[in-house]
């Protein structure tokens, strides 16, 4: 007998369906006939927002959330690795960018794409990427 997910309060880090809708592509995998059925990515994905936005660990995420907190960091390291949250990211600037939420004349260089040689500084850059983008979804792309 299976059992029915039950439907948790919202934080205030959570994508909406209609955001989540945006990015489910570029992040969504075709499932396997066998094994284990995959974990919910929605849920994996606000689960890495509230550990990015609170500044928490991992073992820290709310157990409400309907996924283990090794499930969304397992993600977030398979993204960083893979470069699905940079894709994210310029998915969402050009979207912005073509309905013109983005104001060039107040943009600024900084040093946040250079080759890390330290892994830990790649993924707070890919973390912080992937928090830039969450605004660019609030902002109603």
């Amino acid at each position: 007998m299976q059992q029915q997910k039950q439907k948790r309060k919202s934080y205030p880090s959570d994508l909406t369906e209609k955001q989540f809708q945006l990015i489910e592509p570029l992040v969504r995998r075709q499932r396997r006939k066998t094994g284990r059925p995959p974990a919910d990515i929605y849920e994996a994905v606000n689960g890495m927002l509230y550990v990015l936005s609170t500044g928490c660990r991992w073992r820290d995420l709310p157990h409400d959330f309907n996924v283990h907190y090794a499930t969304s960091y397992r993600y977030f390291i398979k993204w960083v690795k893979s470069g699905a949250l940079k894709k994210i990211f310029e998915e969402l600037k050009h979207k912005a960018d073509k309905k013109n939420l983005l104001h060039w004349r107040n943009a600024y260089l900084d040093a946040s794409d250079a080759l890390a040689h330290n892994k830990r500084l790649a993924k707070c850059t890919a973390a912080l990427s992937f928090v830039v983008a969450r605004l660019l979804l609030v902002n109603n792309l």
